[in-house]
């Protein structure tokens, strides 16, 4: 357990961007864009994996939350790619709530050893049509800024 406390950063859940919304039937084309949360992201290096877990405002000003994990690697010294996958609450409506997997690609960009901006890329859901339930949302960027904690 020690592991989980040795290379970890206090994640400020921000701001988003929604590409496209107008084309689709998603947040009455009024989307929340600040969506404000704390989370709590953890590195094991010995295997390359992260653990990240945390709470936000969805595009509906719903709170959410997300429990997953991932890896990371360096393209060059300052940037990041990596993914993450896991489970997350989202809403698809204003009043309609479920529990679902993810598994989205994201950059990272170190502005600092201890602060960090990360871009969390979420696909549309036409690329997965006949997964989702008949649900749709557009392709979003979700920006969350890092603290690290401990190194």
């Amino acid at each position: 357990i020690s592991g989980l406390f040795a290379d970890s950063f206090l994640v400020i859940n921000g701001n988003s961007y929604h590409h496209n919304v107008n084309d689709y039937d998603y947040c009455d084309d009024d989307c929340n864009n600040n969506n404000w949360g704390i989370g709590y992201e953890s590195y094991d290096n010995k295997k390359d994996l992260v653990y990240s877990g945390g709470t936000f405002l969805d595009s509906w000003n719903k709170f959410s939350w997300y429990i997953g994990m991932g890896r990371e690697n360096e393209v060059i010294n300052i940037v990041n790619w990596g993914f993450s996958l896991g489970i997350m609450n989202k809403n698809y409506d204003s009043d309609k709530q479920i529990i679902t997997l993810y598994m989205f690609p994201y950059l990272v960009l170190y502005l600092s050893d201890n602060i960090a901006v990360r871009m969390t890329v979420i696909p549309t859901s036409r690329i997965a049509k006949g997964w989702t339930g008949g649900n749709e949302w557009p392709t979003t960027l979700f920006f969350q800024y890092k603290i690290r904690l401990t190194k």
